[in-house]
């Protein structure tokens, strides 16, 4: 065998274990390239999850501050009211108006959830009767019908 030969044989061999490392290079790259785009995909969504709270810290210390005032403005009043600054014949009228407005507002959302629920139970009634026709009738219907009302159900 001449040197050329064998020269050609060897880099032939190393070609042969090489080709297998670069394939697999190739595999690797591609993967790391995905990773790295769902990486970014992630860090975006992070930045606006961050942004977004930085931009709600305001808005959040307001409302404690609000709700601060709001418990000092009702334990002012209800120190007043212990104290017997007002006299009591102005709180027995104010606790008697409370006790009507209660009452009042009682007896309308009454009136609303009656009118709600009579409105929508019938259609809840009509579906449970559906309902429970559908279970009896379900082991004697054939495997097309069940996949129809399997696919209706899902939509």
């Amino acid at each position: 065998m001449s040197p050329t030969n064998a020269q050609h044989a060897a880099l032939r061999i190393l070609l042969e274990d090489v080709e297998p490392l670069l394939k697999q290079a190739d595999d690797v790259t591609a993967i790391l390239k995905k990773v790295r785009e769902e990486l970014h995909a992630d860090l975006d969504t992070l930045v606006g999850l961050v942004q977004r709270s930085v931009d709600a810290q305001p808005a959040l210390l307001e409302t404690g501050r609000r709700l601060s005032n709001t418990a000092s403005r009702i334990e002012t009043s209800v120190n007043i009211v212990e104290a017997g600054a007002i006299p009591a014949a102005k709180r027995q009228s104010s606790w008697s108006a409370i006790v009507i407005a209660s009452a009042g507002s009682a007896l309308l959302s009454a009136g609303l959830m009656t009118t709600i629920l009579y409105g929508t139970g019938r259609d809840l009634l009509e579906q449970a009767r559906v309902g429970r026709a559908l279970q009896l009738a379900w082991p004697s219907l054939d495997a097309g019908t069940r996949s129809r009302v399997q696919e209706v159900i899902q939509k």
